[in-house]
């Protein structure tokens, strides 16, 4: 496809998913009842459409399942603490915090898996760090919900940086639609068990927040992160790991015209520097030996 066509759907595929903690935000429901209709309804309509136009689907290998399960636990752990972030700290904190995975990818690759890269993916860590810690630092106090709301985004990032690992060579070997439906499930069952113990009903019957839970699986969901599976046939990895990371500065602008949410100095040079290392890490993240 040529890279004129590329770049628009790049962009629609950004704005789709910059959406997500606005609307999450707007939305009366707990961030953990969100994120459960999120997943629930983005699986539902996955299978829907997977038995009507492909009967002939192939499931997913054991091996895989059980990956793809794991991730999914994963998955659900980080969407309960995103949208619990957002509902108490900033957009412009918890997308900020919350777009960290590819750090934590290389923290667990490199202490872990003993990978070593190129000096400059060492020098986007550093860099991510100070950033982190600088966002942090602002107004920081354990017992204040601000606080730990950019806790839980920093964790949101962990949990999903481990999903990618776990279901790193799932998505090559098998379908998008295959994998997410079953990811997306399993993510919605964790999310219900986890909830459970501090949510007395998943049941909602507003009409407003009915539509929201529908945006958020069909837009960010399904639309968003299936426009970046089809984008990296045509595009390198690289370019479509760095796409998102351009939704904290949307999301933050937004939320500063609809909230009047207004970006400290320490989130705007702590997120840039967040930003900028990752950037770094995922421009020359290239194993020197494993």
């Amino acid at each position: 496809m040529n890279q004129s066509r590329i770049i628009p759907l790049l962009f629609l595929g950004l704005l789709s998913i910059s959406a997500s903690p606005i609307v999450a935000k707007s939305l009366s429901s707990s961030g953990t009842i969100v994120a459960f209709w999120r997943m629930l309804l983005a699986s539902f309509f996955l299978w829907c459409y997977s038995v009507i136009y492909y009967k002939n689907m192939k499931s997913l290998s054991s091996s895989n399942k059980i990956k793809t399960s794991i991730a999914g636990v994963l998955l659900g752990i980080h969407f309960i603490l995103f949208f619990e972030a957002v509902k108490i700290t900033t957009i412009a904190n918890a997308t900020f915090l919350g777009t960290l995975a590819p750090f934590f990818t290389l923290m667990i690759e490199f202490l872990i898996f003993k990978r070593r890269y190129k000096k400059m993916v060492y020098l986007g860590m550093i860099i991510s760090l100070v950033g982190i810690f600088i966002v942090l630092i602002n107004g920081f106090d354990l017992s204040s919900k601000f606080t730990l709301g950019n806790i839980y985004a920093i964790f949101c990032s962990l949990a999903i940086g481990l999903a990618f690992l776990i279901s790193e060579k799932v998505r090559d070997t098998e379908g998008t639609i295959e994998y997410t439906r079953m990811l997306y499930g399993i993510a919605a069952l964790t999310i219900f068990i986890i909830g459970s113990f501090y949510t007395k009903s998943f049941i909602v019957t507003q009409n407003t927040e009915i539509l929201g839970f529908v945006f958020l699986a069909l837009i960010p969901t399904i639309l968003g992160h299936n426009i970046f599976y089809y984008c990296v046939k045509f595009t390198t990895p690289t370019i479509i790991s760095t796409i998102p990371l351009g939704e904290p500065i949307i999301a933050s602008f937004i939320a500063f015209f609809l909230f009047n949410e207004f970006i400290s100095f320490n989130t705007a040079i702590g997120g840039a520097l967040c930003i900028y290392g990752i950037f770094i890490i995922l421009k020359n993240r290239s194993v020197i030996n494993r």
